[in-house]
Parts: structure tokens; sequence; C-alpha cells
């Protein structure tokens, strides 16, 4: 079944930027959201799973607000924002090259229901509808965060799921099974459900040891701390790149060019930033921009390739393009070729910048050189496919 119905509701519910975003990154909605949907009951929250760690930060950076109240939360597993009117919780703490991948985590079959903005699919656990009509919680002993799944419990119960005991007893099993020895992995395993307030009523005090007795002592006299009826505050930050330091895990591949930091991306196009990643794999410079191509649509006329900016600036295939007085020509990156404000407008061609001509790459896709060698006019077959890739 192809669900369109469902289908139709996630994407009515998301709203088309969301839509096209994560069509473009290909990430994974799985969990209550997929729940919610094929229950008939009201979503509440949208989970999104990422294949790799650059597909985050390219997210955040096309949904980001410069505001104050944009992030709601971040946490070691979470990114929970407000993106018009909608919440959304980016999961970094683990990626996921297909949908069955993250189920191994979840600790539930009725959460294990996934949505693939690749395929455009739905990826559903065997029992998925089974144990959602019949309204029955099977655990996951393989789950990631058993303690969590036992709080959750009472979660479900409200939403009239039962759980057997021996199905309970099995998750209970599963969190004595722990060996949690310090604050931190305890906080880990809580995944900061409770926010930052139950963080600080959890923390130990000067001379004193970390037992399970000593945090359960803390967490029982929770309700008669001053704090605990206060909201917690949100954590405001700056600007993008410092959720960006926050979130990355891996080393981040940058190249140096003309005093300007670049990140290269997933899909091998250069990002400026003005941070400095906590880890760094440096590229060449001169071997990165001499051993790729660059592209421009430009007008076909009678034969001759013309400028669309500059209706009698011609670019020659087998020769060099010098722009006129102190200006530069713009060029695309493979990558961005569709996001070039003449997409699809005339013809593509393709072209070598050599180093040393090289500028710079401004916020609006384009690469600025004093000069480039125009090699070919791209076939539209050929370059339409690349945004398949």
């Amino acid at each position: 079944m192809n669900y369109q119905f469902e289908k139709n509701k996630l994407y009515n519910y998301l709203g088309q930027h969301l839509v096209n975003v994560f069509k473009e990154q290909k990430v994974f909605i799985a969990g209550g959201t997929i729940s919610s949907l094929f229950s008939n009951r009201e979503i509440n929250d949208i989970d999104v799973y990422f294949r790799n760690e650059d597909s985050l930060t390219e997210i955040i950076e096309a949904v980001w607000e410069d505001s104050g109240d944009w992030i709601n939360a971040l946490t070691e597993k979470a990114l929970l924002v407000r993106v018009a009117d909608t919440e959304v919780q980016f999961i970094h703490f683990k990626y996921y090259e297909k949908a069955e991948n993250i189920f191994e985590s979840f600790d539930y079959t009725v959460c294990m229901g996934a949505f693939d903005f690749q395929t455009e699919e739905f990826i559903l656990h065997d029992d998925f509808l089974k144990h959602n009509s019949q309204r029955i919680l099977k655990f996951n002993k393989n789950t990631d965060f058993p303690v969590v799944s036992l709080l959750r419990v009472h979660k479900y119960k409200e939403k009239g799921y039962n759980i057997s005991k021996p199905e309970f007893l099995r998750v209970a099993l599963k969190c004595m099974d722990m060996k949690i020895k310090t604050v931190e992995e305890l906080k880990n395993h809580l995944g900061g459900m409770y926010g930052v307030n139950y963080d600080k009523l959890i923390q130990l005090k000067e001379g004193e040891e970390f037992s399970i007795d000593l945090i359960l002592d803390k967490i029982s006299d929770i309700t008669l701390s001053d704090e605990y009826f206060i909201e917690p505050k949100k954590v405001e930050f700056k600007d993008i790149d410092e959720v960006i330091q926050r979130i990355q895990k891996q080393p981040v591949k940058i190249v140096q060019i003309n005093e300007n930091t670049y990140r290269v991306t997933r899909n091998g196009t250069l990002k400026e930033i003005d941070y400095s990643p906590k880890e760094t794999i440096e590229i060449e410079a001169r071997d990165f921009i001499e051993g790729r191509k660059f592209y421009k649509f430009v007008n076909k006329v009678n034969g001759k390739y013309m400028s669309h900016w500059d209706k009698e600036f011609e670019y020659k295939v087998d020769s060099a393009a010098k722009p006129k007085e102190d200006n530069y020509l713009y060029f695309n990156e493979k990558g961005e070729i569709l996001k070039s404000f003449y997409r699809n407008n005339g013809v593509l061609l393709e072209a070598y910048i050599p180093f040393d001509s090289f500028h710079s790459k401004n916020s609006s896709y384009g690469i600025l050189t004093k000069k480039a060698y125009i090699l070919r006019e791209v076939p539209k077959e050929e370059y339409e496919a690349w945004s398949q890739d």
C-alpha cells in the first residue's frame, strides 16, 4: 500500500517549506508522528532522523531563524526548534542509513513507523499496524534508553495503550541490567526529558559520591525544591554557528582560500564559516579548486553563448573568459546548479577555474572568478541526472 492519505496529511501538517527541505536532505521522520498518522490522533511532535551529520548541519542552516525563541532545547541527543508554528526535533546522537536501523533503537513496536523523504514512502515494522490497532505495548530489549521506556509506559496508558505484566517485567529487568556509575550517565539515559531544572536538582554537591540510592533521594525531594515550579530558562544562542559547534561530532572538512574559511558540505560545495570547528580536516586549496568543474547557464543565440546578465558578453568553448573592467565572472558549483538564478534558462556551460583566478564564493551560491576556461556545453539530460544522485 502507498498510504497516500497519510502522506498527504503529513505534508499538509509540515508545510511546503519543510517538505522541500526534508526531501533535499533525504531525512526520516519516525516514531510518534507516524503512530499518530495511522491511529488518527493529533500530531504532537516531529522527530527527524538523519543519514549523516552533514545533512543535519545543512538542514539547520536551511531553517535557521535569528531569534531568541527559535531553539526550545538543545541536549546531547536532540535539538528542538520552532519552524513557523511547528515544533521539530532534530535527533543528533546517532545517524542511520535506513529506517530499519532507527527501529533497532526504539523501545516499542507501536513507534516503529517511519517516512523516508528520499523515497517518499512509509516504512513500517511488521507488527506496527497490528499493535497500534490492539493498543498493546511490546518492548524491544535492544532499545538505547530503557529508563525512558519505563517512564513512557504512563504516557502510553493515558493514550489507551496497555502493557502486560510480562512485558512490563522485561522493561524493568532491562533497567536493572544497566551499569550507571555517574550523574552524567544517568542524565544521558533520562534524555533530558525533565528539562534544565531537573538536571540541576540531581547534581552532586561537594563531597557527595554517586550512588543510585543518593539519586533516588534527590528525585524524591524534587517537588519540595523552590525551583520545581519555575519554568526552565531557554538557552539562547547568538548565531547558527554556535549551535552547529555544539552538535558536531565528526571532523569538518575545511578549505582556506584568500583569507576565507569554507566548510566542504556533503555534496562537495563550499559554505563560508566564521567559527572554528572543534576538529577539522584541512584540504589543500589549489587541489580542491583545480580538481573540479564549475557551471553557468547562458543564452544560446545563433550558436553563440551569451551572458544573461550582460547581453553583449560572449562565452566561447575552448577559450578563456575574462570579465570587463574590475568585475567578476559568476559560476555555480556542480551541487548547486539548480539554485542558479538562471536555472534551466538557456544552456549550461562547464568551465575550469585556475586557482590563482578564484576570488571567493558569496552567499547567493555564486563563485566569483577573474578567469574561466569554457570546456563544453553540458547536455540537459546529463545535468538533470545530477540532481538525482
